[in-house]
């Protein structure tokens, strides 16, 4: 990769501060943990504080591409650490055991894939990929490398939604044909703005940041933090919070490979630049029951009748059962029972009761299971899950394979947008049946001289 006068002053300095920071420190001891982080916004923050609370740990690095970022998650979380503007560099130390990756999506595979075939182990951020493609690349070095990978899925560690899932996988709703999942929030109708493309900050390495995405100039739309609003980098909101509740209902249902996929939308409310929809559905379809998909930013009223009165609005997600409705979102769950329908001879004169003209007396009595639970600890549950198995070699609760699963559903949707069209899923063979053009969509073109090995753009 070509660099130009400015690039090459902000690479030298950075690693300077890499050589520094190695003369200065010795690897971890043989019974800690070495933990370094990619990527150091703000989910790249909660996560590492989360991986300190653990004795075991010692972060040994930090890497970005912005130099800001960079010192200042350093001055407060671990100021002796070693300091990289370049991951491969972070993939060389040897006092690197495990890496964080919490760097926007359209990094995630390949920086997964180059810690596998180091020798590290990864705990790496939902989505985990930017296309199908790449999951499945993600899977397989991880598995050739015998890698242990956490997707940070936090949900299955949650002991509210675990015991939600034991009520679902015991049969006591029933038979459950239909699942609700949205996040419908009130942002503003100007969403991220339309500020204009401008000279990135001297602090940041732009042509870095973009990776093997493809070249646009510098804007403020895309960092920090708004990336995911754009397919360049991120798949919108049904590859944010999205693979969050599809996640869920493969873990309580047992089921992650849909038959079918079909989803409309479109960008209705907000005027910014975004190219993913603000407005959309998806319906999947697994073998014996449903699954529907919404996310709104204009109305915050949730399918359980919830208000949204939350700081994200409504989220959550309704399991349908022949005996009973599941609700379940991070701050807990209730079970609604069905009613049973009875009848009786009635007493009265059909003209004197108002809904029964055949004289007949009718009353419900509970035909189901019902209950309610509050929250629980998710996301520090996860990283000792993941901590656990480093040391185990077991697989964690939300391995790359179930991760690569979820990312796909929500892939699938977005594809299914696009194109405006059902899509039917061989998932065995990972590809749309019949319809080039969406298998043309299930990979992307890196850019050079970024490779992903298997990747065909």
């Amino acid at each position: 990769m070509k660099m130009n006068r400015r690039q090459a002053i902000r690479s030298v300095a950075l690693s300077g501060l890499a050589v520094q920071g190695e003369t200065g420190r010795a690897a971890a001891p043989n019974d800690r943990i070495g933990v370094a982080l990619i990527g150091c916004g703000n989910m790249g923050r909660n996560d590492v504080q989360d991986f300190q609370k653990s004795p075991e740990v010692e972060v040994v690095a930090l890497c970005d591409v912005d130099q800001e970022r960079l010192h200042a998650l350093a001055s407060v979380v671990e100021p002796r650490a070693r300091l990289y503007g370049d991951y491969r560099r972070v993939l060389d130390d040897r006092a690197v055991n495990v890496v964080i990756i919490a760097t926007p999506d359209h990094w995630h595979p390949l920086i997964t894939v180059d810690a596998c075939h180091a020798g590290k182990d990864v705990y790496v951020e939902k989505p985990v990929s930017n296309r199908v493609r790449e999951g499945r690349a993600m899977v397989n070095a991880a598995r050739t490398n015998q890698r242990v990978v956490q997707v940070g899925l936090q949900q299955r560690s949650g002991s509210h939604f675990q015991r939600a899932a034991k009520v679902i996988q015991a049969g006591e709703l029933g038979d459950i044909r239909y699942v609700q999942c949205w996040i419908h929030e009130r942002q503003g109708k100007a969403g991220v703005g339309t500020p204009p493309d401008s000279v990135p900050p001297a602090t940041l390495d732009w042509d870095f940041w973009l990776g093997p995405a493809q070249t646009v100039p510098y804007n403020k739309q895309y960092h920090p933090g708004n990336w995911r609003n754009f397919f360049n980098f991120g798949g919108g909101r049904i590859c944010d919070w999205g693979v969050h509740l599809v996640d869920f209902v493969h873990f309580a249902m047992g089921q992650d490979q849909p038959l079918s996929v079909a989803s409309s939308g479109g960008k209705f409310y907000v005027t910014d630049r975004r190219d993913t929809p603000d407005t959309q559905e998806a319906m999947w379809e697994y073998p014996g029951f449903l699954v529907h998909y919404t996310h709104l930013l204009h109305n915050s009223y949730g399918n359980n009748g919830n208000l949204g009165a939350k700081p994200f609005g409504s989220y959550g997600i309704q399991f349908h059962g022949t005996r009973g409705t599941l609700f379940i979102d991070r701050n807990g769950y209730d079970i609604s029972p069905e009613m049973q329908q009875h009848s009786e001879p009635g007493g009265i004169g059909s003209r004197s009761a108002f809904d029964d003209l055949a004289g007949v007396s009718i009353y419900y009595t509970i035909d189901g299971p019902a209950g309610r639970g509050t929250t629980s600890e998710q996301h520090l549950p996860h990283v000792s899950d993941f901590l656990r198995c480093v040391k185990t070699r077991e697989k964690p609760i939300a391995d790359i394979e179930a991760g690569h699963r979820s990312t796909t559903a929500c892939h699938l949707g977005n594809v299914a947008y696009r194109l405006g069209r059902k899509l039917k899923w061989n998932a065995p063979a990972e590809e749309v049946v019949g319809d080039d053009e969406a298998n043309r969509l299930l990979t992307r073109a890196y850019r050079s001289p970024w490779k992903l090995p298997g990747l065909d753009g």
